[in-house]
């Protein structure tokens, strides 16, 4: 039935879960069913709260029937088996970024979506903004010209206290990365979103300030397909943090961006009204992980929502997320061998 109502499930019970657990109690047509954990406590705590059926562990909430769609809201390097479980039983899937930590089970994870004849969004919220779907469809049209540069700039800080907070955090196997993967991540998704694919990397990375595996600092040049060049700088180190930063620029004209609003917007023949200096959700979480809101996941909800009842498929599909983890692993492997990196990778 195209009105009926559809059941959402949410693995992990993290900070990122309120995210998703706010959109679903915030979108008509969306009902959370149940939530799991491995950590018993913070289920009872999280299902209480919502007045739904907490489970330890992943496999009892796939047997649900009431569960159509499972939001996966766990560290980065847990996402398999339970995405593959999850399609196995016929639910469709809603994958926080990003969508796996390396290449081999991003795929492992779009194969058994497909193969299960389940949909797969990815989420990268930022990209339901107004400002950026300006700033797209300018490039799109040709506004700026030849295109030449596309930079991005994520100066954010985290204190030595966040990354001891759980033992996940900081490490290549359970986030994949830090600075980038973890914080620079939308940015950078939302970079080659309006520049296209990148066909060669250059970067060095190194952990400068914090004591953990992976990269709070990170600098790379990019070399796109179109033949533009481009700058990615992206840390954890910079009190107190500052709102991320995009520059695209062209032989027309200078778009510019902090969070999700434009502060420059210089093309040739225009006159438009910039948004001024970012103050929102998305601008404070430089210094806060927990500011984000909620707006870009209800819009992917609400997506979700509707292919569930209509068909369709998501416009951040697997292949859509893959892009990004691409893009970010190239970088890393760049600056580990010291020596550009072609994309795609092999």
């Amino acid at each position: 039935m195209p009105d009926r109502e559809i059941g959402f499930g949410v693995v992990g019970c993290g900070v990122v879960a309120d995210y998703h657990i706010g959109a679903i109690s915030d979108t008509p047509g969306a009902r959370l069913v149940a939530v799991s954990d491995v950590v018993e406590e913070r289920v009872r705590q999280v299902a209480k709260q919502h007045g739904v059926t907490g489970h330890v562990g992943h496999e009892a909430m796939l047997a649900d029937a009431a569960v159509d769609v499972v939001c996966i809201c766990t560290p980065s390097g847990l996402r398999i088996p339970i995405a593959t479980d999850a399609a196995a039983a016929g639910k469709h899937l809603v994958i926080e970024k990003p969508l796996d930590v390396t290449l081999e089970n991003a795929d492992r994870i779009i194969a058994a979506a497909e193969a299960a004849g389940v949909e797969l969004m990815c989420i990268f919220q930022l990209r339901y903004g107004e400002a950026i779907g300006r700033v797209r469809q300018a490039v799109t049209d040709g506004r700026l010209g030849k295109v030449t540069l596309g930079d991005a700039y994520i100066k954010w800080f985290r204190p030595q206290e966040y990354y001891d907070s759980a033992a996940w955090r900081g490490t290549w196997d359970m986030e994949g990365g830090g600075a980038l993967m973890t914080q620079g991540i939308h940015t950078v998704d939302l970079l080659q979103w309006v520049m296209g694919p990148v066909r060669r990397v250059s970067a060095r990375m190194g952990a400068l300030v914090h004591d953990i595996e992976v990269e709070d600092t990170i600098v790379a040049t990019l070399e796109y397909a179109s033949g533009a060049l481009g700058v990615v700088e992206a840390t954890t180190t910079c009190h107190p943090g500052m709102p991320a930063k995009l520059e695209f620029s062209g032989s027309k004209g200078t778009i510019s961006m902090e969070a999700d609003s434009i502060t420059a917007w210089d093309l040739e023949g225009e006159e438009t009204q910039v948004d001024g200096a970012a103050g929102t959700d998305v601008a404070k979480a430089a210094s806060d992980s927990k500011t984000f809101g909620t707006e870009g996941h209800k819009a992917q909800i609400a997506e979700m929502v509707r292919i569930a009842r209509e068909g369709g498929h998501p416009q951040i599909d697997g292949a859509e997320g893959r892009k990004t983890v691409e893009l970010i692993l190239a970088m890393y492997e760049s600056a580990r061998r010291g020596e550009p990196v072609e994309l795609p990778l092999s």
